[in-house]
């Protein structure tokens, strides 16, 4: 009976840590890319938004590629000014979710644009880390 107890009393206590320490995901906004054909003129196959983030906050991008059996993978960056900050793809790695923690308060670039020229259509969510 006492074994018992103590794992209740174990699971409660457990239950509660991971609640408390778990980051809350806040969604702020879902980018939908989908490129058909592929065009001779660079920024044709690219898209390109602006977006404000706040200094201190942590934001998690998710890449979803290969929707309605495209090849093709999203290559993101994000840029402050002309300065590449993060990008999801370094070298031969290719990552489908980033986190960015900014420190400093202001407009930023998202450019996103299909690995080694394929069509493609995948989505990106964004989400603030709490």
């Amino acid at each position: 009976m006492r074994q018992k107890i103590f794992i209740v009393a174990f699971l409660a206590v457990l239950f509660c840590f991971n609640s408390v320490y778990a980051q809350k995901e806040i969604f702020i906004k879902q980018i939908e890319f989908k490129l058909d054909n592929i065009s001779d003129v660079d920024y044709e196959n690219e898209y390109f938004m602006t977006m404000k983030l706040n200094k201190g906050s942590t934001y998690k991008f998710k890449i979803t590629n290969h929707r309605d059996n495209y090849t093709g993978k999203a290559v993101m960056e994000l840029m402050d000014a002309d300065n590449l900050i993060l990008t999801n793809q370094l070298n031969d790695k290719y990552f489908e979710t980033l986190s960015f923690i900014c420190n400093k308060t202001g407009f930023y670039d998202i450019l996103i644009r299909y690995k080694d020229k394929k069509p493609g259509n995948s989505v990106i969510d964004i989400v603030l880390l709490q």
